[in-house]
């Protein structure tokens, strides 16, 4: 079975919970992860915009440490023409060039009015919101999701969190997957 590959947008690399899911779901090899550091500075830059109690030295640091668990899903920039060539939404259109230059199948966001079927389609590629992704994912690797999620508990020292808490906190970004995980 091939791993998909998935550009991440920023706005799913936003919340910490989410994005700790993608990274481990990543290290597990369910699927392999593509990002920018353009993509990374967006992120950075709402976080730091939306949450100014939050450091921004461990916010950056966050992301530096995405970086080295996983140094090959941080590619290079597209070419500003293949970037020109884009359909979507201006705004979004490195994201789209960078799948397209990476070969990913799917880009995972929360926005997918700027990256439509028109646009998307002509390159074979398909924006899935965090939960269609994640509940695509779930199809084949179930046992792998539920064990990410109890390692994530694991983890999780500062508060202590218990995979059942887990699950209520990641029910905020993923609905659809854990009332399918919960049956």
């Amino acid at each position: 079975m091939t791993r998909p590959v998935a550009v991440l947008d920023a706005n799913v690399l936003y919340g910490i919970v989410p994005t700790d899911l993608l990274i481990t779901l990543a290290i597990q090899g369910v699927y392999r992860p593509q990002w920018t550091d353009a993509i990374l500075d967006e992120a950075i830059r709402n976080i730091t915009a939306n949450r100014p109690d939050l450091n921004q030295a461990d916010i950056v640091r966050r992301f530096e440490l995405m970086n080295r668990a996983l140094g090959s899903a941080r590619v290079p920039p597209p070419a500003d023409t293949l970037v020109a060539a884009m359909r979507n939404d201006i705004g979004d259109r490195h994201v789209l060039a960078t799948a397209v230059t990476v070969g990913a199948e799917v880009i995972v966001t929360e926005n997918l009015r700027h990256f439509t079927p028109p646009a998307c389609a002509p390159h074979g590629i398909v924006a899935m919101t965090l939960d269609n992704f994640i509940s695509e994912l779930l199809d084949d690797h179930e046992s792998v999701i539920t064990d990410a999620i109890s390692e994530m508990a694991r983890r999780r020292k500062r508060p202590p969190t218990s995979p059942a808490k887990l699950l209520e906190i990641l029910h905020r970004y993923i609905p659809d997957t854990i009332e399918r995980l919960r049956q």
